[in-house]
């Protein structure tokens, strides 16, 4: 009896594996040299495509393709598959600026945007594989297709070697639920007084605990003889979620530390707020006391003149208007220092009266006081 048992479990074990065992390795390039440089490519209706960004061309560089970001380039490839076709996108490139990296389904109707396919990745002078997983609601209907945002800020040069869809064997499938559920979500202003869900498949977490949960409350008070089983395993789960809650908070402590605590004054940068602490710590420091109000002309979140009256009380902000003769910028590119004329331009039309450029914290941030 035993030995049938164990022979039903094993069989039963090959009959889901098995699909997973047989499809495992299968992967379909959709970008690489050889591919773009291929006639079946060039006469294809399905190309790459370059948009928001001067240049749109790709070039041959070593092994791979140059792309010359301006800082916010979108590669787009039109190509229609679901997660039942492939389980995981994976990219191998390199840049010489940080990138954030994101992929979108149907960017050209939906855009469909999610934190669990956001990736940041690191300056580097050799290739590096960043992959997502597709197993999300997103990719749970046919996309039509696909693109992938390089945001680097400044200019940058992206060298892609190769762009793939993988199927993934059973057991990858199975131990991508355990990445989702430890992927912690990027903090947020927004999200500061929520514990974001950790989610599984694009679904929360939790949505997969309550069956378990239920079943094990019900026999907990309706069975003696599983109520200590049923109690211990209460308390795992409890363990379990528990743990996955300080995970998250050691995560997000760790970066503020890696980022903020650990660096050098001039490198300090605090999640989402760059160096803006700095940049109002260096106004506090190098606009004269005399002056009480201030025209602030910044680029970044909305909540970044807000936060400088916080931290610079009782200095009175104006944003982006014309009080008083004291500009202040930060990161605003749309600003710039005419030194012929002695005043500032915003685009191609003057903003301010003659002056003197007093302070400068970047190039694109500093004080300017008219005369």
């Amino acid at each position: 009896m035993r030995i049938k048992l164990l022979l039903s479990v094993i069989l039963l074990s090959l009959f889901f594996l098995l699909p997973g065992i047989c499809l495992a390795g299968q992967e379909k390039v959709i970008f690489s040299y050889d591919i773009l440089t291929s006639a079946e490519y060039q006469t294809s209706a399905s190309q790459w495509q370059i948009t928001k960004n001067t240049d749109s061309g790709l070039y041959k560089k070593d092994d791979g393709m140059l792309l010359k970001n301006d800082g916010n380039a979108y590669l787009i490839y039109p190509f229609t598959f679901s997660y039942h076709d492939y389980d995981q996108l994976k990219i191998t490139f390199y840049s010489d600026q940080p990138v954030n990296l994101l992929l979108i389904p149907d960017i050209t109707t939906i855009g469909n945007n999610s934190f669990e396919l956001r990736r940041k990745v690191s300056v580097s002078e050799n290739y590096q594989t960043v992959t997502f997983s597709l197993r999300h609601p997103f990719f749970k209907n046919k996309v039509a297709d696909i693109g992938l945002n390089f945001s680097t800020g400044l200019p940058s040069d992206l060298v892609i070697k190769e762009i793939a869809l993988v199927k993934l064997d059973f057991s990858e499938v199975i131990s991508q639920i355990f990445k989702d559920y430890f992927l912690v979500a990027p903090y947020s202003p927004f999200t500061v007084n929520l514990f974001p869900t950790p989610r599984i498949f694009g679904h929360s977490a939790l949505a997969y605990f309550l069956p378990l949960i239920f079943i094990l409350v019900w026999l907990f008070f309706k069975s003696k003889k599983f109520r200590k089983i049923a109690g211990f395993s209460l308390l795992l789960v409890w363990i379990l979620i528990d743990c996955r809650m300080g995970y998250e908070f050691l995560v997000q402590g760790r970066d503020d530390y890696k980022n903020f605590v650990a660096p050098a004054l001039a490198e300090k940068k605090l999640r989402t707020y760059d160096d803006f602490y700095q940049f109002a710590d260096w106004l506090k420091l190098n606009l004269n006391s005399e002056y009480s109000e201030i025209n602030f002309y910044g680029f970044g979140s909305a909540h970044s003149p807000r936060l400088l009256q916080y931290l610079n009380y009782p200095l009175l902000i104006h944003n982006e208007e014309k009080t008083g003769p004291v500009y202040v910028t930060y990161n605003s590119q749309d600003i710039s220092y005419n030194e012929t004329e002695k005043r500032l331009y915003l685009k191609d039309k003057p903003l301010t009266e003659a002056g003197e450029l007093i302070a400068s914290f970047n190039k694109d941030s500093f004080i300017f006081i008219e005369e």
